[in-house]
């Protein structure tokens, strides 16, 4: 009991440098929701139950076009299939894992979190749910804290480019993407991820990006036999 505590609250130290980054993102979505006609209570309700910052974006962007519906469940699940990679490469880490235990660490795995788990399992650490889930938990906390603000005062702000805030989300993925550049071959790869992302958002845009940048990145990564 007394190492999965520590192993708990050392998952809640360590997610607070990588969760913080995302404080500027809360902030804009709440600031975006209210922007697209969402009350305060609708876009922090939009967090606490999806918890996906770029599909909670890319909805937002589409809601304030007057678009329901289907095309926001269709783009929430093209933008949010990366999560299966997500679930792939820490998976085999947990063999013998009961199922329920596993669900509830999906429940935690986004881009913050997996970040750091994947770094924590590459740096040596040792497979625990408890430190997944402190983790977790403090993400979770961080994100819907600052989309409750950015919503509070969502009304005071009429344009986000104006300050710049529009590129927060954009720079939270280069400190992940910095912090992961282990080698020769992860710089390659990021290389040729970025090129082909850029390929999809000419043909179809910020959805067609993400998928063609990660299946880049899957299929040089599993020719070179990496995770």
């Amino acid at each position: 009991m007394g190492s999965s505590y520590g192993l708990f609250v050392k998952g809640m130290k360590q997610i607070i440098p990588v969760a913080a980054a995302g404080i500027i993102d809360g902030i804009v979505f709440g600031l975006l929701a209210r922007q697209a006609g969402l009350g305060v209570t609708e876009a922090v309700l939009f967090s606490l139950l999806v918890n996906a910052g770029s599909s909670q974006f890319a909805a937002v962007g589409l809601i304030s076009q007057g678009i329901v519906g289907w095309p926001i469940l269709l783009s929430t699940l093209l933008l949010n299939a990366r999560h299966l990679l997500y679930g792939l490469s820490l998976g085999p880490k947990f063999q013998g894992t009961p199922a329920w235990k596993l669900s509830l660490m999906g429940l935690g795995l986004n881009d913050e979190t997996y970040a750091l788990k994947a770094t924590y399992l590459d740096t040596g650490g040792k497979p625990s749910l408890a430190f997944f889930a402190g983790a977790g938990i403090v993400d979770y906390l961080i994100w819907n804290a600052s989309t409750f603000a950015g919503a509070w005062f969502g009304a005071a702000f009429t344009e986000t480019e104006a300050y710049g805030l529009d590129f927060a989300f954009i720079a939270t993925f280069l400190g992940f993407l910095a912090v992961n550049l282990f080698s020769s071959l992860h710089v390659k790869v990021a290389g040729c991820a970025a090129a082909a992302a850029c390929i999809g958002y000419w043909l179809g845009g910020g959805t067609a990006a993400v998928i063609v940048g990660t299946l880049t990145a899957v299929v040089i990564g599993a020719v070179n036999g990496e995770r």
